[in-house]
């Protein structure tokens, strides 16, 4: 009988006792209920009132007013072609780019292209050769890479920030 006891005993000594837990999960309860009690109100009235800001909305203007310049010497190949990025490196990217400007640049743009068309060429190659097949396929891959292309060559063209470069338009766009 003396052995069942001290079984018994030991038993009791070896479980861990649930009293505890429930002891911090009753306090901790309590004291999330609490917090929301003890936090400062404000009122709506004299809050600061919040601003909304407007970004400026891109509109192209009327077509009657843009004009269309070839990225490239119309008398020459126009066409730039590069390998796209895979590993057997058998597929090819073939683009040729006119770019819509304002009428008021007509006459000075493509001087300002003529300058800086090196730069934007290699550029554009060493751009579209980074390219993978995904992802120039689609419409989707076709207007990223014309986003691309006309926030750069705004950048590189106007550093000031105007943007007289409205769209890039492909008037070839194969993926072979």
């Amino acid at each position: 009988m003396a052995d069942e006891q001290a079984a018994e005993a030991s038993d009791e000594k070896g479980k861990p006792s649930v009293l505890p837990w429930i002891v911090v999960g009753i306090i901790s309860a309590a004291a999330g209920s609490a917090v929301p009690l003890l936090m400062p109100t404000s009122d709506p009235a004299e809050a600061e009132p919040i601003v909304e800001v407007k970004k400026p909305v891109f509109e192209l203007p009327k077509e009657e007013e843009t004009v269309f310049v070839t990225f490239g010497d119309p008398k020459k190949d126009q066409d730039i072609t590069v390998n796209l990025n895979e590993s057997r490196m058998t597929r090819f990217l073939l683009v040729a780019i006119t770019l819509q400007i304002p009428k008021s640049q007509e006459l000075e743009f493509p001087k300002l292209l003529e300058t800086k068309k090196a730069q934007l060429r290699s550029w554009l190659l060493s751009e579209m050769a980074d390219m993978e097949l995904d992802d120039v396929r689609g419409a989707a891959g076709m207007n990223r890479l014309r986003r691309t292309i006309r926030e750069h060559f705004n950048s590189v063209l106007y550093p000031d920030g105007t943007d007289m470069i409205y769209d890039v338009l492909f008037d070839k766009y194969n993926v072979q």
